[in-house]
C-alpha cells in the first residue's frame, strides 16, 4: 500500500507539496501537471504535503482521519504578544509548596512533543518525577557528583592534565569550583539550591544512537518552557542534574533509563512563590551581517 496517494481529481495541479517537502517525495514536471511520488521511501511524515493541501487532495497513511486538524487562526497571538512573554519569562527557583495537577503535566508534555525535531524522529521522551523521595535521592547524588568533581579538578597533576586535553573546557570548569562546592554543602546542610524543592522535576530523554537527539530535547524543552509560564508556573533548567545524570549511573538507575538512552534536559516545575510584573532589558544581540 501507498504511503502517500494523490486525488487526481481533487489535485488544484499548485505545486505546493512539491515546494514545501523537505525530502524531494514529490516532483511536478509543468504546472499543467498532478505531481508524481518518485521518492516516497525518504518519508519522514512530516506531514507537510496534508497540511498545506489546499483542496485536500493528499492522503498520508501515517495521519488517518482525525489527526489533521484546522488552525484556529482567530486565537494566534500577535507579535507583541509574543515578545511580551518571552521578555518577562524568569527561571523560578522559588516554589510554593503545592501540587501540580497531572493534567497540567500533560499539557507541559503535550506542548513540548509539538516541537520541531531532526528528520522528524520525535525522539524525545520523558519522565515525571513528583515523588519526595525520589527528589530528595536524585538532589544527594547530584551533590555528591558536584563535590567530587570538584576536589578531583582541585588535585593539581589531574587539573593540569586536563587543562593540556581540554583547556578551554577545563578553564570553564574550574571557574565554577567554588559554586559546585557551595550547592554541594549546602544540600548536606539540608538546604536545596540545586533543585530547589519543586513539585515536578520533568526529565527530557532519548536514545544515544539517533543523530540530533540532544537538539531535539533542547527544542522540545523550550517549549515546554513556555506552556508553562501560560499555565501560571514557573520552572528552570535543571542544569547540574543533567550534568551528573550524564556522568554518573547512579542517576540512571534511580531513573530506571533505558541503557541506550542519555538524559538531554531537565526542568523543575512549580507554582512561583513571587509574581515578577517587571522584564529586564538585556545586552544587545552581537550581529555579524554578511
Amino acid at each position: 500500500m501507498s504511503k502517500v496517494t494523490i486525488n487526481r481529481d481533487l489535485c488544484e495541479k499548485c505545486g505546493t507539496c512539491v515546494l514545501s517537502c523537505p525530502m524531494t517525495v514529490f516532483i511536478q514536471k509543468d504546472k499543467k501537471s498532478v505531481p508524481d511520488l518518485i521518492h516516497e521511501d525518504l518519508c519522514v511524515s512530516c506531514g507537510h504535503c496534508v497540511a498545506i493541501c489546499p483542496q485536500e487532495a493528499i492522503t498520508h497513511r501515517d495521519f488517518p482521519q482525525g489527526s489533521i486538524k484546522a488552525v484556529n487562526q482567530e486565537i494566534l497571538p500577535s507579535l507583541e504578544q509574543i515578545f511580551e512573554m518571552v521578555r518577562m519569562r524568569r527561571s523560578i527557583r522559588a516554589f510554593k509548596d503545592k501540587q501540580v495537577d497531572k493534567e497540567l503535566i500533560e499539557q507541559i508534555i503535550d506542548g513540548a512533543r509539538f516541537s520541531p525535531s531532526a528528520h522528524n524522529r520525535q525522539s524525545v521522551e520523558y519522565i515525571v518525577v513528583q515523588d519526595k523521595d525520589v527528589l530528595n535521592k536524585l538532589l544527594k547524588i547530584t551533590a555528591d557528583y558536584l563535590a567530587k568533581t570538584a576536589k578531583t579538578f582541585r588535585k593539581p597533576l589531574i587539573g593540569r592534565l586536563l587543562s593540556l586535553m581540554a583547556p578551554d573546557k577545563v578553564k570553564d570548569v574550574l571557574d565554577l569550583l567554588d559554586i559546585f562546592e557551595m550547592v554541594s554543602d549546602a544540600a548536606i546542610k539540608g538546604k536545596d539550591i540545586i533543585l530547589h524543592n519543586p513539585s515536578v522535576l520533568l526529565i527530557f530523554h532519548a536514545s544515544k544512537r539517533l543523530a540530533f537527539s540532544d537538539v531535539n530535547a533542547t527544542l522540545a524543552l523550550h517549549n515546554a518552557t513556555m506552556v508553562i509560564h501560560t499555565l501560571g508556573l514557573g520552572c528552570f533548567y535543571a542544569g547540574y542534574l543533567v550534568a551528573a545524570g550524564q556522568a554518573n549511573k547512579k542517576i540512571r538507575d534511580v531513573l530506571s533509563l533505558p541503557q541506550d538512552h542519555q538524559i538531554y534536559g531537565a526542568l523543575a516545575i512549580g507554582y512561583p512563590k513571587f509574581e515578577y510584573k517587571k522584564w529586564i532589558e538585556r545586552r544587545p544581540a552581537k550581529i555579524h551581517w554578511k
